[in-house]
């Protein structure tokens, strides 16, 4: 009785595996880039299987993949640029031995800002125009 339960169960982790979780931040209430671009915030978490550690078995949770699915992601956003502000990756070798020295769980997270189009219109850009402008006169 225990055997099917337990496969069911691996089955299930098997199945759910491989999954991307996204999240944005879209909202800086009117505020801009340094630089003077339109920014979305964005917050992906990638959760695989890996084999023996390091190849992809079911998914790719590795940094490579992570910061490969981060900038499509962004590109959907509409960005031109992107700034990675922080990335993690967590591999659960120790979670279940020697199972889990075969078949990893791997979770890799990488967050940051996709910078939309940018827009020539800071106050920066501005006073040096003015200052441009004056110099010429």
């Amino acid at each position: 009785m225990r055997y099917p339960l337990k496969l069911a169960a691996t089955t299930l982790l098997l199945a759910l595996s491989g999954c991307a979780l996204t999240s944005r931040a879209p909202d800086f209430n009117g505020l801009k880039d340094i630089d003077g671009s339109d920014a979305v915030h964005i917050n992906m978490t990638k959760a695989a299987i890996h084999f023996a550690v390091v190849q992809p078995f079911i998914g790719d949770a590795s940094l490579k993949g992570a910061v490969r699915d981060f900038t499509q992601e962004a590109k959907k956003e509409g960005a031109e640029r992107v700034r990675i502000v922080q990335s993690n990756e967590t591999t659960l070798w120790w979670i279940l031995p020697p199972v889990s020295f075969l078949f990893t769980p791997k979770f890799t997270n990488v967050a940051g800002e996709a910078l939309l189009a940018y827009d020539d219109t800071t106050p920066q850009k501005e006073m040096e125009s003015k200052a441009e402008n004056l110099k010429a006169d």
